[in-house]
This record gives structure tokens, sequence and C-alpha cells, in this order.
């Protein structure tokens, strides 16, 4: 090949992308970029700040308190019911009752609010393994920590060990190992150390987060993309508010319509007087009455609100609706939408990591305990073989009459049972069937057939009566 042949050759493509580039006008804008890990990128300094702004603006903005409340409301209310499915009904029963009885006396579902708000708000949120002796012979309950309390102990070092994050150690697959619990809240004003704990086993410690990226071991709060929003709203809403309030102060002011009169020359410049109601009072030649037309709030002050708040909402996949607490610019049909496409898939995702993180390691606790009280368990398989499941409260139903036309469609064409519609609105098909029978006075099996014959249409056929055979007397056989 000649070099005539060299220079002809076509020369490889070399592409680009217009965001892998730097230029004057981005450069600003991407200069707070890095590579760090998640772990080095969420260092305990990060996560602080975050943490302690976004705490305040939870308890100084409407906005953020509403949407906590409501999240915490429709992921966990009145908490998950217990279902036990063990092949023997009574213990299946008794077993229910007595976690039922347990949740209410420690007030649990209360206890799984905090921690989710808790955790909504801060990032993460941990829960430990307690006992209240007074509630012998079970006397489990669970102690709640801020993050704060679970921390680098303060005699070491953070960089000392590659497997501890600020007081969570863990293995080479970032599974939690151990936990250094401080005895109080670092920001406790007592008259003790708050800097003295000591290690729990992860058995002892449950740590609820979500985490982002690979290798995240501690959690920041779930708004941290949009927090800055929130100053944003605030600043113009106060500065609308000195606005109008500006205008508003001034009553009347008196300016000069003639030539003649020099302003300048009057004593009483900027003067204030006190105005009495209903008066009738006469204008000095030269001089008119007016007042400061207010140009605030405009027309722009809700649309540029309603954006923002949209704007901090959208990391949350709560819609704006139920972020606004009202739907007056929605309706129906999208309000609908955006609750069943965006909202319904965020809670029930939440609902399931809530229940694999806190609610099932919650109920084997409650099973070791349980061993110890006379007869509770007895009848049913070990405690690491009882089947079971949790139904969760369903979310409010906006249209009630089209729920019960789809789920009576659902079961008639077999795609899904009865025992399903029952769990996806937090109840049990047995035990509402026990229940509505003994409310009609009929036998359960009997309700049972009634629901059943209602649902595919069907009727009882009465039996049509058989032939009379014709008797004849029996012949010995020869």
């Amino acid at each position: 090949m000649g070099i005539l042949d060299f220079f002809r050759r076509p020369k490889p493509l070399r592409a680009t992308f217009d965001i892998a580039q730097t230029t004057r006008e981005n450069k600003n804008h991407w200069a707070a970029t890095d590579n760090l890990s998640a772990r080095a990128e969420l260092s305990p300094g990060v996560r602080r700040v975050i943490r302690i702004r976004s705490r305040y603006e939870a308890a100084n903005n409407s906005w953020y308190s509403g949407m906590i409340r409501t999240a915490v409301n429709h992921i966990i209310g009145r908490g998950p019911r217990l279902q036990v499915m063990t092949a023997n009904p009574e213990f299946n029963q008794r077993l229910e009752l007595a976690y039922d009885a347990w949740s209410k006396k420690i007030k649990l579902a209360s206890k799984y609010r905090t921690v989710y708000g808790a955790e909504f708000r801060d990032g993460e949120s941990f829960i430990m393994r307690a006992e209240r002796p007074r509630n012998y012979p079970l006397s489990l309950d669970l102690k709640i920590f801020e993050t704060e309390q679970i921390a680098t102990p303060w005699t070491g070092a953070i960089l000392q060990d590659a497997y501890v994050d600020d007081g969570v150690r863990f293995d080479a697959n970032t599974n939690e190992i151990e936990y250094y619990v401080y005895d109080h809240h670092p920001g406790s004003n007592i008259p003790v150390s708050t800097l003295k704990g000591e290690w729990y086993s992860a058995n002892e410690v449950l740590h609820l987060f979500r985490a982002e990226r690979p290798g995240q071991t501690r959690g920041i709060p779930r708004v941290t993309p949009s927090l800055q929003t929130l100053p944003i709203m605030r600043r113009q809403e106060l500065a609308t508010l000195f606005s109008a309030e500006s205008a508003a102060n001034f009553a009347i002011y008196m300016k000069s319509n003639s030539a003649a009169v020099d302003p300048a020359a009057a004593p009483t410049d900027f003067a204030e007087m006190e105005l009495a109601r209903n008066m009738l009072t006469v204008i000095p030649e030269g001089w008119d009455l007016g007042q400061i037309e207010p140009k605030q709030p405009g027309p722009l002050y809700e649309m540029f609100q309603g954006q923002a708040l949209m704007s901090f909402c959208r990391c949350t996949n709560m819609p704006y609706a139920l972020a606004a607490g009202t739907a007056k610019n929605s309706n129906f049909s999208s309000y609908k939408g955006d609750i069943r496409n965006v909202w319904r898939p965020e809670v029930e995702t939440e609902q399931n990591h809530f229940e694999l993180t806190i609610a099932e390691p919650v109920f084997q606790w409650f099973l070791e305990a349980a061993v110890f009280v006379p007869g509770l368990l007895t009848g049913g398989p070990p405690i690491d073989q009882i089947r079971h499941e949790w139904n969760w409260p369903p979310l409010p139903d906006i249209d009630p009459a089209d729920t019960v036309s789809t789920n009576a469609q659902r079961i008639s064409t077999g795609q899904c049972s009865i025992s399903q519609v029952y769990s996806e609105n937090g109840m049990d098909w047995e035990t509402e069937a026990a229940s509505s029978a003994a409310a009609w006075g009929v036998e359960v099996t009997d309700y049972k057939k009634a629901v059943f014959d209602q649902t595919f249409g069907l009727t009882p056929q009465p039996v049509p009566p058989q032939p009379a055979q014709a008797k004849f007397p029996q012949v010995a056989p020869q």
C-alpha cells in the first residue's frame, strides 16, 4: 500500500456526546460533580447538614410537614395485620390474637409510623429489641433511635476500618454485622456522657433506609434532590407579603396637582397624621388625595408556588394533589390516574420494603419471646416454619363503585380469588366470612355457598326424583 492509499483511507469515526463537553457556558453548572463512591459521598458531615436542614424545613414548612404525614398515613396507616396460614386453624387464631394484643399493648402501629416518618425526613431510623418486664410473660418491647445515636465511637478514627461506616460494621457484601449505639442521643442535654455506648449485633438492631446506590450503607432524606426548593417558596411568599403590607400601610397620601404649589417649601414634608373614621374634611387648594395601588399578590404568585411544590414533591412520587392537600385543580380522571399509576406503586413498594426490613424481623422477635409463654405455640410448626403474610390497610378508595365492579369481574372470570381481594383491602376472607355468617345467623358453609351462587350467577338446582324401581321377589338360583 502506497502513501497515497494511506491518506485515502476513511478516518475512524469519533462519536461524542454533547453532555460530555465542558464549555464556558456549562462549566460552572458541573463544577460540583465528583466521582466518589456512595459511602464517600454520603460522609457523616454531609449527611448531618442535609439531615438538620430537612428537619428544620419539616418543622417550619407546612407543605413538607403535611407531605410526611400523608406518606406515613398512606404507607403505614394502622400498620400491617398478621395472617397466620398453617394447617391448624385453632393455632392460627390463637397466634393472631396474641400478636394483636401484644401490638396494642406496646402501640406497635404508632412506633411504626414514627420509624417511617423519621426515615422519610432524616433518611434512616433504627429499632432495637428491648424488654418491658411489666408485660410479663410476653415482655418484648421496641426501642426507636434517631440516626445520630448510631455513629462511630469517639475513641476511634472514622477511616481506621474499611468495613465500618459511622457506627455500622458490615461485611464485604455490605451486609450489616453490628451497630455501635450510644447510650444517649449526642444532642441530649443530660448531665452524663452522651458519647458512651457499645456494639450490638445486627440481630438486635434493625436499620430502615433506602439505598439508591450500590454500596450505600447509610441513608439521606427522601427529598434531598428538591430540599432547596422550600426556602425559595418561603422567600417568594415573604416578599409578596412584604410588598402587600407596604402598600396597605399607606392608607392615603397627598400630592400636589398645581405648578403654583411648591411641595418642597412645605414645613411638614412627609408628615404623618392620624385619620378618624367617617370624618368629613376639606382638601387644601392644589392638593389631591391618593392611595398606593397594591400589586401583590399578583396572578403569578399562585402559579409559582404550585410549580415549585410540584417540583419539590416529584422526587417522592407523591402526586401534586396529595402534596397540596387538595385536588381543586385536577379533574377526576387525572387525579385517579395519578393515584393508580404513580402513588399506588410507590406505596406498595414502600410497604414491601418496610415489611421485609422491619415487620418480618419484629415478628421473629415476637415468636422468640412467645416460646416462653405457656401454651401459645402449642400445636404449631417450628417458629421458622410458620407460614404467614401481612395485610396492609388499603389506600382510600376514590371510586368505590368502579372498585366493586372490577373486583366482581376479576373473581367471576377467575383472574383472582376472593381471598386475594380481601387481602388487598387489609382483611382476611375466612375471618370476615365467619363474622358475616354469625351476623346473619347462618353457618359459614351456607354463607360461602350463597356468596358463590351470587358471584357466578348460579342457583341451587333441586335433585330430580329417581323413578321407583319395582320390587320382585328374589328367586334362589337352581
